[in-house]
C-alpha cells in the first residue's frame, strides 16, 4: 500500500473546500472521522480518540487520545455554519477549508502504511467496539524480512495467522481498512451527504 494514504484523505477533504458553501468541508471531516473510528483497529481505544481536525485559521479540534469507546469531537457552531471559515481565509481555490489527520505516534502502523511488532496489552480488547470486530488468526504472524528480534519480525498490523504456530495474532480491523475507505468510495460519499444535507437546510 502507498505511503501517502493519510495525505490523499487530506487532498480530499481539500478539494471540497472550493464549494461555495464553506461549512460543508467542516461537516464532512466530523463525519469522515465518525466512520474512520468504526472502520479502524480499536482496543484500547486510544487510536481511535487520537483524531483531530485543523480549521485554515490553525485552530486544532482533537480528540482527547484517551481509551474507550469512540467519541466525538465537539466543534463550534460557528465552525459548522462556516462564518468562522471565511474569516481570513485566501481564495478558496488555494485554500484548504478543513484537514483531518490522527495523532497517535502508531498511526502510520495502525492504518497499516508501516509494519510494526505487536504484542497484545490485555488478552482481549478492552472496547466493545474492538471486541465485537476482534478476529484471530491460526498461528502468529507471517515473518517477513525487517527489523525485529529473533522471537518476532516487523510484519502490517492487518496481517494474522500463517505465522509460527507457537504464536497468536489478532486484529481487530481488516488489512488495509484504510486505504479502502479512502479509495473504495466512503469518502467521497461521506462528503456528499454532508453537502447534500446543507442544501437541504439552506
Amino acid at each position: 500500500m502507498a505511503k501517502n494514504q493519510l495525505t490523499k484523505l487530506i487532498e480530499n477533504l481539500d478539494r471540497v473546500g472550493s464549494s461555495i458553501v464553506l461549512s460543508g468541508p467542516s461537516r464532512a471531516a466530523k463525519r469522515t472521522i465518525k466512520e474512520l473510528q468504526q472502520e479502524g483497529p480499536s482496543w484500547t481505544g486510544q487510536f481511535s480518540n487520537s483524531y483531530q481536525i485543523e480549521t485554515p485559521d490553525g485552530r486544532m479540534y482533537k480528540g482527547d487520545g484517551q481509551p474507550g469507546e469512540p467519541r466525538p469531537i465537539k466543534l463550534p457552531i460557528g465552525l459548522l455554519t462556516g462564518r468562522q471559515n471565511v474569516r481570513g481565509s485566501a481564495p478558496l481555490k488555494d485554500r484548504a477549508v478543513t484537514t483531518i489527520s490522527n495523532f497517535h505516534e502508531y498511526a502510520a502502523v495502525a492504518t497499516d502504511v508501516e509494519e510494526g511488532l505487536y504484542y497484545r496489552p490485555t488478552e482481549r480488547p478492552t472496547t466493545a467496539l474492538g471486541r465485537r470486530k476482534f478476529r484471530e488468526g491460526d498461528g502468529g504472524r507471517p515473518r517477513t524480512e525487517g527489523e525485529g528480534t529473533s522471537m518476532q519480525l516487523k510484519s502490517f498490523r492487518g496481517l494474522i495467522g500463517g505465522g509460527p504456530e507457537e504464536r497468536e495474532s489478532s486484529a481487530t480491523a481488516d488489512l488495509d481498512w484504510f486505504a479502502s475507505y479512502v479509495e473504495g468510495g466512503a469518502l467521497d460519499r461521506a462528503v456528499r451527504v454532508e453537502m447534500d444535507d446543507l442544501f437541504t437546510e439552506l
